[in-house]
């Protein structure tokens, strides 16, 4: 199956194409494990591609994509795919992905976290390599699901009550709810989640780049003040013991928020 003619300068190299998007909390854990693996198989032939879809709009913008890149120091080379035409001649509808690709064919993919320790047994294989493995296990993560916010990832919001259920956004004040996300429109507002893991994200974007200032609070103790300047994954609060926490977040500027995700 071919898919790429020019994607490298040596059709003989293997190449590792990284699937992932710049706001992503899952494609951002997965891309540490890919920079483990390039930094030691590269030498011995491999080379690492990240593609870019865009999950949220904003990350159409070349410049917001390149921003993050350098903020997290990601050197590999990259393919922004806008329109998903890439992935989908891939296969892939989701991300992060992996893809092993020699000879522009496909030899490897895998789609969503995990399986990291299979992708290195074929990257071996196809190298030939004997050296000592980066995984002797599989890496373990969090699997607890992201909260979406917006109508096309079927974001469940309702007005706070008493009884709140894990799954669910419960907003206090005026809000609209769009395709990709929740914007707060009113004086003063607020979210609550049910959240149980270490580190909680979120994926927000202030309005008309003017930034947004936003309250969070843990249970009835941890309290804390952020800023929103870009449209990025901000880390919202860390949380010592793996149970149930309610999560309000409130604000009375024109934030939008996307996403909440847990690791």
């Amino acid at each position: 199956m071919l898919i790429f003619k020019n994607i490298s300068d040596n059709p003989n190299k293997l190449i590792l194409l990284d699937v992932f998007s710049y706001s992503c909390m899952n494609c951002l854990r997965s891309l540490g494990y890919i920079k483990q693996l390039d930094k030691k198989y590269n030498r011995y032939g491999l080379k690492t591609i990240l593609i870019h879809p865009p999950e949220w709009s904003f990350e159409k913008k070349e410049e917001n994509i390149f921003n993050v890149l350098k903020k997290h120091k990601i050197r590999f080379p990259i393919i922004t795919d806008k329109n998903k035409k890439i992935i989908k001649r891939l296969g892939i509808g989701f991300w992060p992905a992996q893809v092993l690709i020699k000879n522009n064919k496909i030899l490897y993919k895998h789609i969503g976290e995990g399986n990291y320790k299979n992708l290195e047994e074929k990257i071996r294989s196809l190298l030939r390599i004997k050296q000592k493995k980066v995984f002797s296990s599989e890496p373990r993560y969090s699997k607890l699901p992201a909260i979406y916010l917006g109508k096309r990832k079927r974001g469940k919001v309702k007005f706070l009550k008493e009884n709140i259920r894990f799954g669910i956004v419960y907003k206090k004040g005026k809000w609209i709810q769009t395709d990709e996300y929740l914007q707060h429109i009113g004086k003063n507002g607020s979210l609550t989640i049910l959240t149980k893991w270490n580190v909680i994200n979120f994926t927000a974007s202030p309005v008309n780049n003017k930034a947004a200032i936003v309250s969070v609070k843990l249970d009835d103790g941890f309290n804390k003040k952020l800023v929103i300047n870009n449209p990025d994954l901000y880390e919202i609060a860390k949380i010592k013991e793996n149970k149930m926490h309610k999560l309000t977040i409130s604000t009375k500027s024109r934030a939008k928020i996307y996403s909440f995700s847990f690791q």
